[in-house]
């Protein structure tokens, strides 16, 4: 069977336990925190050697996690090491995320811009991205200030790119295929002083604010 979907059977079996047991927030902070715990290269290696008895483990994992958790979250991470698929918790702790995120029609929005955001503009993509997504979004912010101006946003595998970076490429192919005539008006009002506003390239310009100027790309 194949890694995800291994990692997929394992998180949907504690989701429907903690669902069943209403700790689905807690549920999802234990099992990201026992990814991390075996992300530790120290412990790692002593519960992925072979030659160190299980029982050696087991009391490893007890003595790191304790009382931190809850007792079907140290029960996922006692079987995940007795079945040998330590290497696999980050991605049962992925898995559950987006489990826990569906459940809630929730979707996590990474949304890069050239500097950081205020929480107007942050509030002001947010919505964008909800009327698009019909989703409760939860923004994640990075600043990269090679993008020059205007926002990236990507949810799941779709990415709105309302990046001057990318205005400024899609121009340049406009340009060489001779079809850029009437079309060249779209990047002034990102260089001009929208660059000091990064969110305002998400939106049309004189147009209802909530509204994306940057048509979704899939990731390949």
């Amino acid at each position: 069977m194949l890694k995800g979907a291994i990692a997929r059977r394992y998180a949907m079996a504690i989701f429907d336990i903690a669902r069943k047991q209403n700790t689905i927030d807690r549920t999802l902070e234990d099992v990201k925190e026992i990814a991390q715990l075996f992300a530790i290269r120290k412990l790692a290696y002593l519960l992925q050697e072979p030659k160190i008895p299980v029982q050696r483990k087991e009391t490893a994992i007890r003595q790191a996690l304790g009382d931190k958790v809850l007792p079907t979250s140290l029960n996922l991470a006692l079987l995940v090491v007795q079945r040998e698929l330590v290497e696999l918790m980050p991605n049962i702790a992925s898995e559950l995320e987006q489990l826990v995120l569906d459940y809630k029609n929730q979707a996590i929005a990474e949304v890069t811009t050239a500097m950081k955001l205020d929480d107007a503009h942050t509030n002001l993509i947010k919505q964008a991205l909800e009327r698009r997504t019909g989703k409760t979004i939860l923004v994640k912010t990075k600043v990269q200030p090679e993008i020059l101006g205007g926002v990236i946003a990507r949810v799941g595998d779709r990415i709105i790119d309302g990046s001057v970076r990318y205005r400024l490429n899609a121009l340049r192919q406009q340009l060489l295929a001779g079809t850029a005539s009437s079309n060249i008006d779209f990047l002034s009002g990102a260089e001009d002083g929208q660059r000091a506003a990064a969110a305002d390239t998400l939106v049309t310009p004189g147009s209802n604010p909530q509204e994306e100027t940057a048509e979704p790309r899939r990731l390949h």
